[in-house]
């Protein structure tokens, strides 16, 4: 059995000038605070790679006057993990926070968001608002020590059938992971979401997750409806769902079965289960 401990009051993010020289604004941090507290707990996961299993989670998070300097506000929570060291732990605590910059997303059907440093490029940006209408593009903001290499797509409408959703990907999903991947290059990667919606009518993210390196093999339109089908089918029997509701489903692509396959349930309430194959 998992021998669990706890870090109280540990610093999340700050007001102070990070490692990529940005700082955050005390209102960004309490927005952060109120954010986090609604979903009463934020699962901890590993070195930001949503592919692997959480080893904790964070709650009560508040933000307090900096110790050294008060001019200064940090955010913070309480940490439960288990079979981790606490740096570990707190390497893998990612806040992924989607900041819209190019408009609201009133009447979007697709929102990309890209990581430090490439959102401060309003060029970039720019490129993939006019690649079709309906399309948006913000920063996905993480606390990351250093650049990361990972944008995140997700397509705003929700699945009804697979031929109204054709015209959907090749006009606009399609596009723009193929501008992402010319514009930031070979190494760069791109996460997939597409919403839908759960048994107590909320909206939650199917998340897919390509193999690194391979990802024009992974996102193909039959793959991804088959992806969403598969969700469909198991959310159906999950009764926690019923009871709960949904925040996010993660799949991620099998180099072996040559499809995405089920890795992760979370829970409104921020509980998991992880499937393991």
């Amino acid at each position: 059995m998992a021998e669990w401990k706890e870090l109280k009051s540990q610093i999340l993010a700050g007001t102070k000038i990070d490692s990529q020289g940005e700082s955050n604004t005390k209102e960004f941090l309490l927005w952060l605070k109120n954010r986090f507290n609604a979903r009463g707990k934020i699962p901890l996961g590993q070195q930001h790679d949503m592919s692997k299993e959480a080893v904790g989670h964070i709650n009560n998070f508040d933000v307090i006057p900096d110790k050294t300097d008060e001019s200064h506000w940090n955010l913070v929570g309480d940490i439960y993990f288990h079979d981790v060291d606490i740096d570990s732990a707190l390497r893998g605590f990612s806040y992924s926070v989607n900041i819209d910059i190019t408009g609201d997303l009133e009447n979007k059907e697709v929102a990309v968001y890209v990581p430090f440093p490439h959102y401060n490029s309003s060029d970039l940006l720019e490129e993939i608002v006019e690649l079709s209408d309906g399309i948006s593009a913000g920063a996905w903001k993480k606390k990351n020590a250093s650049p990361d290499y990972i944008s995140l797509a997700i397509s705003l409408a929700l699945f009804v059938a697979a031929p109204a959703y054709t015209n959907i990907w090749n006009t606009k999903i399609s596009p723009v992971l193929s501008k992402l991947k010319d514009r930031l290059g070979n190494s760069h990667s791109t996460d997939f979401v597409q919403v839908a919606k759960g048994h107590l009518e909320e909206i939650y993210g199917i998340y897919f997750i390509p193999e690194r390196g391979r990802e024009e093999g992974c996102f193909i339109l039959e793959k991804i409806i088959a992806g969403i089908e598969l969700v469909n089918r198991h959310v159906a029997n999950d009764e926690i769902a019923r009871e709960k509701g949904l925040h996010i489903v993660k799949l991620k692509y099998s180099l072996r079965s040559q499809e995405f396959e089920l890795i992760v349930v979370e829970y409104l309430d921020g509980s998991i289960i992880n499937h393991k194959n």
